[in-house]
């Protein structure tokens, strides 16, 4: 799957120690700074897949208002390409935010240790779903988890990117279980958002009537 990586036969772990060296050293320089477009160059520009995985994991870690907006649009740039199949790039007002280095070193320590551990369960099954032919679905998938990131319900974020994290791990490692695992995870996300959604309209449908009813002049 050339067009996921870089090196379709490169593991996963590999992948992810590579990125973490090279921000390792970013860090380590007093004036180091990093970006999205520069993490994009780190992670390789025909690396979609890597990439939304990369980028799944960031949002699963608190930040400031809008962080998970900019994830989101992130993401769903990262479809797009993936489906025109189009080299990485993001627009400048996502591409050059700053992304915190000690923050994104030890998130990646950790998710280095998560791809060594997982490695010893996903390895090549059911490779069908994880076939290279079925990059225009896992894109729209993406695209679609992407748009629910920017609902800034919190909480609701959580689900579809941990999802997705699994799905882009299925399609790395060519683990079709883990394609359907990350995919029920995320589409259970979605129903969730729905019904979180649906809440918040009823809500506020009920406050909007009270307040109509006690006190009819406004």
């Amino acid at each position: 799957m050339t067009e996921a990586t870089g090196d379709a036969r490169a593991p996963l772990e590999a992948m992810v120690a590579s990125v973490l060296e090279r921000i390792r050293d970013i860090s380590g320089d007093p004036t180091g700074r990093l970006t999205c477009n520069g993490l994009i160059e780190i992670v390789g520009p025909n690396s979609h897949i890597l990439a939304i995985l990369v980028f799944s994991v960031l949002n699963l870690l608190p930040g400031p208002p809008g962080y998970s907006v900019v994830i989101g649009l992130a993401i769903m740039a990262f479809a797009v390409m993936m489906l025109t199949r189009k080299p990485l790039r993001l627009w400048p007002f996502v591409g050059e935010r700053r992304i915190p280095l000690t923050i994104l070193v030890k998130l990646l320590e950790f998710f280095a240790g998560f791809t060594r551990f997982i490695s010893k369960f996903s390895s090549p099954r059911v490779v069908m779903l994880s076939s290279p032919r079925l990059l225009p679905l896992i894109a729209i998938m993406a695209f679609v988890f992407g748009v629910a990131m920017l609902v800034p319900i919190p909480f609701t974020n959580t689900l579809p990117s941990f999802g997705l994290a699994i799905i882009c791990v299925g399609m790395l490692n060519h683990d079709g279980i883990a394609v359907l695992v990350g995919s029920a995870f995320a589409i259970l996300g979605l129903v969730l958002l729905a019904a979180a959604l649906w809440i918040v309209l009823t809500l506020t449908i009920l406050v909007s009537e009270v307040i109509q009813h006690e006190l009819p002049g406004l």
